[in-house]
């Protein structure tokens, strides 16, 4: 029998926690091994139970999600972090990636998204709420500065520079592909390409770095 994938659930609403509970316990494959529904207990939890992921609410009460987050992925940067959400603004999903979350749900779209973007964060990639991918590629292209004139002219080509944003934005490697009308093979050739002229060791280091450029 293989492993089965730990899960930590922190929200603050008890009909919407049970909710989600009675979604991930259909699956023979995750184990729900806590629930909370405070930011200071989502941290206590995650590292006494180490989880493989956490699915993190928002908004709570005495540490919100986001500060729950950062402190989780300071301490054991293993754990894969998944936001949950009612907000579908840019700046909660620029903030949550750039703190060390792996992924960011809506909760409207939980019944039809929560399980595939918990196999995608487990997978070590990122997953963003479909609807938030365009606007988010959209506003990252009106940056004026998006690379500074050596890493943009003499590191990395435009094509290069591309495939770096769409990893960031969550892409997988077939979408990616499909944008930009190449071939798997030549998509893991450009990452790889991109990770050693950045000296880059994970996807988690590539959206860092995305976001400090200004990328996304």
């Amino acid at each position: 029998m293989s492993k089965k994938i730990k899960v930590l659930l922190a929200d603050d609403h008890p009909v919407f926690l049970s909710g989600l509970k009675s979604i991930l316990v259909k699956e023979e494959q995750l184990e729900v091994i806590g629930e909370v529904n405070t930011g200071e207990d989502a941290v206590r939890e995650a590292l006494n139970k180490q989880p493989d992921i956490v699915i993190m609410d928002v908004n709570m009460p005495i540490l919100d999600g986001i500060e729950a987050t950062k402190k989780i992925n300071q301490s054991c940067s293993s754990i894969k972090i998944l936001i949950l959400t009612m907000y579908s603004d840019e700046a909660y999903l620029k903030e949550a990636l750039r703190i060390g979350a792996s992924g960011y749900v809506l909760k409207k779209a939980v019944d039809t998204e929560l399980l595939a973007a918990i196999k995608t964060v487990l997978r070590g990639e990122n997953y963003i709420y479909p609807t938030l991918i365009p606007s988010l590629y959209q506003s990252s292209n009106k940056q004026e500065e998006v690379l500074d004139s050596k890493v943009n002219q003499d590191i990395l080509s435009q094509r290069e520079e591309e495939v770096l944003r769409l990893i960031a934005l969550g892409y997988t490697h077939q979408e990616i592909a499909d944008t930009l009308y190449i071939s798997i093979k030549t998509v893991d050739t450009y990452k790889a390409r991109i990770m050693s002229k950045l000296n880059l060791n994970k996807r988690s280091d590539i959206v860092r770095f995305a976001l400090k450029r200004n990328l996304i």
